[in-house]
């Protein structure tokens, strides 16, 4: 297998001259996530646009609503665990390999117990979700969750061994596959179609990048860190998951709860033009998400380096998302259009509201990132779960009265709050960056 070039844990974090490559692990996984960002959007742009050409929009509204049930359920782990694996898979050492397959074997059980729950109350959703009832279909939606809450962790582990560059080589496969079988089950899957689609292709992914993780990428990065690796006592753990975990849940309830909600409370069709708009807003929002993975996971390695980093990675991300931000405000109709005028005339509000609140999400998470690699995780679960409070209160509260724009006036609205705080909070922290230290790795390409 080539060479990744990510074996640097062991570099001294003495003083390095100005402009020397010292922050290129940081943007080399960084990029190699927004890259994966990118190709992912792309694709999937590609899969909803052929879902709405290929099948109806109650058919979307379905295999929709399944999806994010889907990732709601594996989310209740994977996602939990993400800042863990990013903190913790850098140091581990010769545990590493332990840490990664424990973390992999209680996701595994536990989100198929979730998955579980969910199906035998599936009466208590809504009609979105009645497809699923039956042995053959709830047997299917099980598996998927647990290779969903897989696929996630994978992502977290190869960010955390400094070898992101593997993300965007098996998510391409991914979007490819189930683009592929989206439009070869038009015919024969009607309504589910979309959805099985997109479960049977995850194991295009998880199972050749699982075995790629487990004996080649793990092995090699505990030998080439056995003699600096600190491993993390179970004190350390404890003390880092109780807060990190609690906030991720909030964080969880806010990405994938509002999508259940939603499908729970708008007919099909509606849900459909919902999904798609905020599939396209969470996929900018994964921009700054990527950037805060890498800076958790280099402030991990190096934390002399973190405030250099800290200012790097703001940025430049203010020149990726400012950018990238105005095309997605201001091209919103132009953007739904492709899927049909239907969606263009439902949702141009609703993504320019969340253009918006991905603006607001580099201040915060990168402060995020900031505190996880300090393990400084109490404070984070408060301020995560003042945003779930705000956001799910709102979109409560203004569905009803604005129709679907209110779910993104309730995601900006808890933003702001947050990402004030935030703001404040990485005051010291960028100030402590030395003046010398612009950031470098390839200047503003």
């Amino acid at each position: 297998m080539a060479d990744t070039g990510t074996a640097r844990s062991g570099a001294p974090a003495g003083p390095v001259p100005a402009g020397a490559p010292e922050r290129a692990p940081l943007l080399r996984n960084a990029y190699a996530l927004m890259v994966n960002t990118g190709v992912s959007a792309v694709l999937g742009l590609g899969f909803w646009v052929a879902a709405a050409r290929y099948y109806s929009e109650e058919a979307v509204g379905h295999g929709s609503a399944a999806i994010a049930a889907m990732k709601l359920l594996a989310g209740l782990t994977a996602v939990t665990l993400m800042g863990a694996l990013a903190r913790f898979v850098p140091v581990s050492g010769a545990a590493t390999g332990a840490l990664v397959r424990r973390t992999y074997a209680g996701s595994a059980l536990l989100v198929a117990a979730a998955a579980g729950v969910f199906l035998l109350t599936l009466d208590l959703w809504g009609p979105a979700y009645s497809f699923l009832r039956g042995p053959l279909p709830a047997a299917g939606f099980l598996l998927a969750v647990v290779a969903w809450a897989l696929l996630t962790l994978q992502d977290g582990v190869l960010t955390g061994l400094r070898s992101a560059v593997w993300v965007p080589v098996g998510n391409t496969a991914f979007s490819l596959v189930k683009l592929v079988l989206l439009v070869v089950l038009a015919g024969a899957v009607p309504v589910a179609g979309v959805f099985v689609s997109w479960a049977a292709a995850i194991a295009v992914s998880v199972v050749p990048l699982g075995w790629l993780v487990l004996r080649r990428l793990v092995p090699r990065h505990e030998r080439e860190t056995r003699g600096t690796a600190r491993p993390p006592t179970l004190r350390e753990l404890g003390r880092f998951l109780a807060g990190d975990c609690t906030g991720a849940l909030f964080s969880l309830a806010v990405v994938y709860l509002v999508p259940v909600i939603v499908a729970a409370q708008v007919s099909p069709a509606d849900n459909a033009y919902f999904y798609v708009t905020i599939t396209i807003g969470g996929t900018v929002n994964l921009l700054a998400v990527n950037m805060g993975a890498s800076l958790t996971v280099e402030g991990a390695h190096d934390p002399a380096r973190l405030g250099r980093n800290t200012r790097a990675a703001l940025l430049r991300m203010a020149r990726i998302m400012v950018p990238v931000c105005a095309v997605l405000f201001l091209g919103a109709p132009y953007i739904l259009g492709v899927f049909g005028a239907e969606y263009a005339g439902a949702a141009t509000g609703l993504l320019r509201w969340y253009a918006v609140g991905a603006l607001l999400r580099v201040v915060t998470e990168v402060y995020f990132s900031v505190e996880r690699a300090r393990s400084r995780t109490s404070g984070l679960a408060w301020l995560q779960g003042v945003f779930c409070v705000v956001m799910l209160g709102l979109t409560l509260l203004l569905l009803p009265r604005l129709g679907l724009v209110g779910a993104g006036v309730a995601e900006v609205a808890g933003l702001a709050v947050v990402a004030l705080v935030a703001a404040v909070r990485l005051v010291p922290v960028v100030r402590a960056a030395p003046e010398g230290a612009a950031p470098t790795g390839g200047g503003g390409r």
